[in-house]
C-alpha cells in the first residue's frame, strides 16, 4: 500500500510540473479567439475558451473500536483524480439572439481500500459536461436550457468515501419590464444524485418548481411572491441499517410586502403571508398530508430619537393526521430614551392557542428600565425587568405529538430537544428523508434532567458526526390549570474602557397556582449569575499582546432542577513577527455543571486550543489549529482532540492547497481516530 502511494503521488508531481507548459500552449491557442468581436452578426462564431487541469490526491486512515472494547479496526482509502476541463463560449448570428456555453472533459478517477490485511482497488475513467442555451439574453422576454453532469469523489466521514454522479438539468423563464409591470422569473429543474461508498449510499431525485415574481408599489415599497414546488424521492442512507425508499412532495407560497410611509418614512410596515402543504410515503408507511398557513403584520414608528414604538400580530394555523391548531399572538411596546443616560420600554403581548389537544390563553405586561452612569473610574450601569403573565389551559388529552424536530448531532454532544415532558419510550429518530430510523443505544442516548430530555449521538453508530436528524415523539399536554407568574430581574455591572467589566444577575420568578392540576409542579427560580470579563492589551519590546479571558458562575435554585455552575476561560493573542499579516492564538476553558437532583448527569470539562493563521507573502497562505477537550461528569467519559494544517499558495492561475486533518473521539470505551490528508493542484488558462 505505501509503495502504490508513492508512485501516485510521484505521478501527480510529474503530471502537475506539465501544467504550466500546457496551460501555455491553450492560452497561447485561444488568445485570438478571446479578441473576436462579441457584436458582429456571424453564422456561428466562438468568442472564447477557458477551463482548467486539476489533479487531486486524498487519503484517509481511520481506526476504531467499539463500546465493548476489543481490538482496534482499522480502515484505509486512497484516491487520485485527474481532471481537464474546456468551456467555450460562443454564439449564433448574434449573442443577443442564441449565447452558448457549452464544456466538459474527462477525469480518471484511481482509488484504493483496505482494512484488516484485505484491498481493493478500482479505476474509473468518466466525463464533466456542463451546457447552457441562453436565448435573447437583452430582451424583457429571456431564458435559457441547461445541463450540468458532475462526478466527485468525497470524503463522508473516517476513512468513508463516496463517489457521487450528480446530474442538474431544466430551464429557466424571465419575463421583465416593460412587457409586464410584475417582473417574473420560472425556474424548472431535475436533480439527480447516485453514489456507494463503504458506509453510506446515496440516491436522490428531486424534481422542482420556482417562480417569483417582484412588484413595486408607488415609492412607498414593494412586494416578492414566490412559490417553490418540490418532489424527492429518495433510497438514500447508512449501509449499516435498512434503507426503505421513500418520497415527499411540499409546495410552499410566499408573499412578503415592506412599505414605508410617513413624511420622512418614520414608519415601517412588513406583511408575511405564507401557505405550506407536504407529504411523506415510505417504508414507514404514510403521514398525513401537513398543511399551514401564516399571516403577519409588523408596524414601527420612529417618532424622533427619542420615542420608538412598534405592533405586531401572527396568525398560524396547522393541520395533520385529524389535529388541528390555531395560534393568535398580538404584541405592542413604546421605548423612550429620557436622556443619554436613562432609557425605559413598556410592552403588552397575548396568544390564544386553540388545538385539537390543548387551548390556552396567555397574556403578559412587560417593564424594563436602564441607567447609566459615569464615574470617576469607569462606567456603572443598572437595569431592571419584571414581568408579570396569566396563563389558562384546559388539556383535553394527556398527551400530544412532535412530527419532524429537526436537530443536528455533532460529535458526542448531547442536544436537548425542544418540548418539556417528553416521553423517552416515544421517540423516533430518522434521516431527514425518512428512509432509515436509528436505533437508540447502537446509534444514540437519551437522557432525562428535570423536564428536559437530551440526545447524544454515538460513536461507531450509523448517524454521521455532524448529521441533521429528524425526531418524532410524544410529550405531556400539561394538563389544565390556571397560574400567573411574577418575574423580576436586577442587572448591575462596572466597565473600565474595553479592558474590564464586572457584572452581577439576580432573577427571581414566582409563579401561582390559581385553579386546576398541572402535570408537572410550577417551576420557581431563584438565580444569582454573577462574573467579569477582560481583554487587556500589553507591550513585551516591540511585540504587541493581547490577554484576555472570563470567569462566570451561575447557583440556579428552582423546584423542578436546580444546578451550580462555574466557566472559567483564559487566552492570549498576539500578531505573528516577520510575516506580511497573521496572529496566534491560544486558549483554555474550564467548566463545571452540577445538578442536584441527576448527580450522574454532570458536567466536568476542560479544553484547550490553539489557532494559527499567517500569509507569508507570495500567494502563500497557512494555517493550524488543534484543540482538546476532556469531560469526566458524565457516567461515561468523554474526550476528544483534533489538530489540522491548511496551506495554500496561488500564483496568477496556479493553485496549490493542502490539508490535513487528525481527530481523535472517545466516549467510554469506544473509541475512534482519523486522518485525513487532501492535495490539490489546479492550473486555470
Amino acid at each position: 500500500m505505501p509503495n502504490r502511494a508513492a508512485c501516485l503521488i510521484t505521478r501527480l508531481a510529474i503530471g502537475v510540473a506539465l501544467l504550466p507548459v500546457v496551460s501555455s500552449c491553450w492560452a497561447q491557442a485561444s488568445a485570438p479567439l478571446r479578441l473576436k468581436s462579441a457584436s458582429e452578426i456571424a453564422p456561428f462564431r466562438i468568442i472564447g475558451i477557458d477551463g482548467y487541469v486539476k489533479a487531486r490526491y486524498l487519503t484517509d486512515d481511520s481506526s476504531s473500536v467499539g463500546a465493548a472494547g476489543g481490538t482496534p479496526v482499522r480502515a484505509t482509502q486512497s484516491n487520485l483524480s485527474e481532471e481537464i476541463y474546456l468551456m467555450t463560449h460562443s454564439y449564433i448570428y448574434h449573442p443577443s439572439l442564441l449565447l452558448l456555453d457549452l464544456g466538459g472533459g474527462p477525469i480518471i478517477d484511481k482509488s484504493q481500500d483496505g482494512g484488516d490485511g484485505v484491498g481493493t482497488s478500482a479505476r474509473r475513467q468518466m466525463f464533466n459536461l456542463n451546457g447552457r442555451a441562453t436565448f435573447l439574453r437583452d430582451k424583457p422576454y429571456t431564458g435559457a436550457f441547461f445541463y450540468d453532469r458532475s462526478n466527485q469523489t468525497q470524503s463522508m466521514g473516517p476513512a468513508q468515501q463516496m463517489f457521487n454522479e450528480n446530474t442538474r438539468y431544466g430551464a429557466t423563464f424571465s419575463l421583465l419590464s416593460p412587457v409586464t409591470p410584475v417582473p417574473m422569473q420560472v425556474e424548472l429543474t431535475r436533480s439527480t444524485s447516485q453514489g456507494k461508498g463503504a458506509e453510506q449510499v446515496m440516491d436522490d431525485r428531486i424534481d422542482q418548481l420556482r417562480i417569483k415574481m417582484d412588484a413595486t408599489i408607488s415609492k412607498l415599497g414593494g412586494s416578492t411572491f414566490q412559490f417553490v414546488g418540490t418532489r424527492q424521492d429518495s433510497a438514500s442512507g447508512s449501509s449499516g441499517l435498512p434503507i426503505q425508499a421513500s418520497r415527499s412532495a411540499s409546495d410552499r407560497a410566499n408573499l412578503d410586502t415592506r412599505l414605508k410611509f410617513g413624511s420622512t418614512n418614520e414608519y415601517e410596515l412588513s406583511n408575511a403571508v405564507a401557505l405550506n402543504r407536504s407529504s411523506f410515503t415510505g417504508g414507514q408507511g404514510s403521514l398525513a398530508n401537513q398543511k399551514d398557513a401564516s399571516f403577519g403584520l409588523d408596524l414601527r414608528g420612529r417618532h424622533s430619537e427619542e420615542l420608538q414604538t412598534y405592533g405586531r400580530y401572527n396568525v398560524n394555523a396547522s393541520r395533520q393526521d385529524g389535529q388541528s391548531m390555531t395560534l393568535n399572538a398580538a404584541s405592542a411596546g413604546l421605548s423612550y430614551r429620557v436622556n443619554p443616560d436613562l432609557s425605559g420600554a413598556l410592552a403588552v403581548r397575548g396568544e390564544v392557542n386553540r388545538a385539537s389537544q390543548l387551548s390556552s390563553t396567555f397574556y403578559a405586561i412587560d417593564g424594563s428600565a436602564q441607567y447609566r452612569q459615569t464615574l470617576p473610574l469607569g462606567q456603572a450601569t443598572a437595569g431592571y425587568n419584571v414581568s408579570y403573565s396569566q396563563r389558562d389551559q384546559q388539556a383535553t388529552s394527556l398527551q400530544t405529538k412532535m412530527l419532524g424536530e429537526h436537530v443536528t448531532l455533532g460529535s458526542t454532544s448531547f442536544v436537548s430537544l425542544s418540548k418539556p415532558q417528553i416521553i423517552a419510550s416515544t421517540v423516533v429518530v430518522t434521516n431527514l428523508t425518512r428512509t432509515q430510523t436509528f436505533v437508540e443505544g447502537g446509534d444514540y442516548l437519551l437522557s432525562q434532567i428535570g423536564l428536559e430530555l437530551r440526545i447524544q449521538r454515538l460513536i461507531g453508530g450509523n448517524i454521521l458526526d455532524g448529521q441533521e436528524v429528524l425526531i418524532d415523539y410524544d410529550y405531556s399536554s400539561g394538563g389544565s390549570y390556571a397560574a400567573s407568574q411574577l418575574d423580576n430581574t436586577l442587572s448591575l455591572s462596572w466597565s473600565y474602557k474595553s479592558y474590564l467589566n464586572f457584572f452581577v444577575r439576580h432573577l427571581a420568578s414566582t409563579p401561582r397556582l390559581e385553579s386546576g392540576s398541572p402535570t408537572s409542579p410550577l417551576n420557581s427560580v431563584n438565580s444569582t449569575f454573577y462574573g467579569a470579563r477582560t481583554d487587556i492589551p500589553l507591550s513585551l519590546l516591540t511585540q504587541e499582546f493581547l490577554l484576555g479571558g472570563s470567569a462566570e458562575r451561575e447557583v440556579r435554585r428552582e423546584t423542578i432542577s436546580s444546578y451550580r455552575r462555574a466557566n472559567l476561560e483564559a487566552y492570549v493573542q498576539t500578531d505573528l513577527p516577520l510575516v506580511r499579516s497573521g496572529n496566534i492564538h491560544i486558549g483554555a476553558r474550564q467548566m463545571q455543571v452540577n445538578y442536584e437532583d441527576s448527580p450522574l448527569q454532570a458536567v466536568k470539562l476542560t479544553a484547550v486550543d490553539i489557532r494559527l493563521w499567517a500569509r507569508i507573502g507570495y500567494g502563500i497562505d497557512l494555517s493550524a489549529e488543534a484543540s482538546r477537550h476532556r469531560d469526566t461528569g458524565a457516567p461515561e467519559l468523554r474526550e476528544g482532540s483534533a489538530a489540522s494544517v491548511r496551506a495554500q499558495w496561488r500564483q496568477r492561475k496556479l493553485l496549490w492547497t493542502l490539508d490535513l486533518t487528525r481527530v481523535h473521539d472517545a466516549q467510554g470505551l469506544a473509541e475512534r481516530t482519523r486522518t485525513y490528508g487532501q492535495l490539490l493542484l489546479r492550473r486555470d488558462f
